[in-house]
């Protein structure tokens, strides 16, 4: 359901993807880059991984402990929205320091208190299998979003556009969050009670400060060394990586909760969903890195070419990041075991921050893209190296699919076509095919299960 969300909602944004790249600058999608990781992992440290750990609770919470949380949540997130509100907004002009990127940073972070609010409605979702009501949240988030941005850059706001879309759309998903019947509402202001999950979930907001300061980083360290234009690059790059991106934070939230009631059988399903992630992940990424250049010439303007150099040479972690890193990171955290997933996503980040520091000057966006993959690769081998033989062995089929991705994407890049619609298609059809001739050839039967899922999911299939 979350994936068939995902595929939607992939189309709107890249609709308005497209209007806005042709709006706004490289520096403008650069601003905002920096903005959005910041306020990514303020979200995280605030949230302390309560939701996550009221997720693999043994009982159910009662409605005072999810009233205590969301209390303490909303206080946390309060105190630093205005402390940073009224530094950028009061002091730093005051002393004549302002900045128009802590400007849009600010903006950002004015979702915070909403993203609290509704996180103990989204975690209870969660818990509860509810995920109709997941992808109900976030199609609300996604439409508020798009909508205020792409309205907001037609008005001339530029990187404002982007910040202010954050706020919104975080709002209306928390009304689609709270409206929702049994869910506690109330706020309380009763520590004791949210100071038992805070050891576990202290060390899960940790690991999800390290995974989103992964971008924070990246987008930091190509900003300062390549310019705001290079760091907006990564940001459009990211957003053609949107679909992986997406499956994997589709993929650990289905898989936290299930692995945590799946007993006997969590072995076998992590497994299983290595595999299968990778088939799923595989074709899209093959099709939009072969057909990079003229995808990104004809859609949003030869001036975001540079990003086709990264999207190229980063989809290997991608590919690694959604279909091997989410999964095992998502049957550790389910086992109670969050310290091998901190060992690989710390060794993650020295491998890529170091190599995209060294070769951003000579290789630009290809060395962007090359750090992110070695990065991606360490972290999986890390994970491999710590799991048991049972879950290890299912990274054999992602292994055999990221090399049937990674030549169905030389294919399409090696073939001399312009950036045309004929050179589009001529790119894709060749990625397609070689990728879909690959897959068939070495996984074939996953290739087969996973296509029973999902002709199982289609409308009429059980008539």
């Amino acid at each position: 359901m979350l994936v068939g969300r995902t595929l939607g909602f992939q189309l709107l944004t890249a609709g308005v993807t497209v209007v806005l790249a042709r709006l706004l600058t490289p520096t403008d999608y650069g601003f905002f880059a920096i903005a959005l990781s910041v306020q990514l992992v303020g979200q995280n440290v605030a949230e302390l991984g309560l939701p996550a750990a009221l997720v693999r609770m043994p009982e159910a919470p009662s409605a005072e402990l999810q009233g205590a949380t969301i209390g303490f949540l909303l206080l946390v997130t309060s105190t630093a929205v205005i402390a940073v509100a009224a530094t950028t907004f009061v002091l730093l002009p005051a002393l004549g320091a302002s900045s128009a990127v802590l400007n849009v940073i600010a903006i950002n972070l004015l979702a915070l208190p909403v993203y609290a609010a509704r996180a103990v409605p989204m975690a209870m979702f969660d818990r509860e299998l509810r995920f109709g009501r997941v992808a109900a949240v976030e199609a609300a988030d996604t439409i508020g979003f798009n909508l205020f941005a792409l309205i907001a850059a037609i008005a001339g706001l530029g990187a404002y556009s982007l910040a202010g879309g954050v706020p919104v759309g975080a709002t209306l998903g928390a009304v689609t969050a709270w409206i929702a019947p049994g869910m506690v509402r109330r706020p309380t202001w009763e520590l004791r009670r949210v100071r038992p999950l805070i050891a576990f979930g202290s060390r899960v907001s940790v690991l999800g400060m390290l995974h989103l300061g992964r971008d924070l980083g990246y987008v930091t360290i190509i900003g300062a060394i390549g310019g705001a234009p290079m760091a907006g690059f990564y940001g459009i790059a990211k957003r053609l990586f949107s679909f992986p991106t997406a499956l994997a934070a589709a993929v650990t939230r289905v898989m936290l909760p299930t692995l945590s009631q799946s007993g006997d059988e969590r072995l076998e399903r992590t497994a299983r969903m290595l595999g299968q992630i990778a088939l799923v992940c595989g074709l899209p990424l093959a099709l939009v890195a072969g057909a990079v250049q003229p995808l990104i010439s004809l859609v949003l303007g030869d001036r975001w070419l540079p990003a086709s150099e990264i999207v190229v040479y980063g989809s290997l972690g991608m590919l690694l990041f959604a279909s091997v890193a989410s999964p095992i990171n998502s049957f550790f955290l389910a086992e109670g075991r969050p310290n091998p997933p901190l060992l690989s996503v710390t060794a993650e980040l020295l491998a890529g921050f170091g190599l995209v520091a060294v070769l951003i000057g000579g290789l630009e966006g290809a060395g962007i893209g090359i750090a992110i993959s070695v990065g991606q690769l360490l972290a999986v081998a890390v994970l491999l190296a710590a799991v048991v033989p049972r879950v290890r062995a299912g990274a054999g089929t992602a292994a055999r699919i990221a090399l049937v991705t990674g030549i169905a994407i030389a294919a399409g890049q090696l073939l001399p076509v312009g950036n045309d619609v004929a050179g589009l298609l001529a790119a894709l059809g060749l990625s397609g095919l070689a990728w879909l001739a690959l897959a068939g050839l070495f996984a074939r039967k996953p290739l087969f299960r996973v296509g029973g899922m999902v002709r199982s999911l289609l409308p009429g299939a059980n008539r």
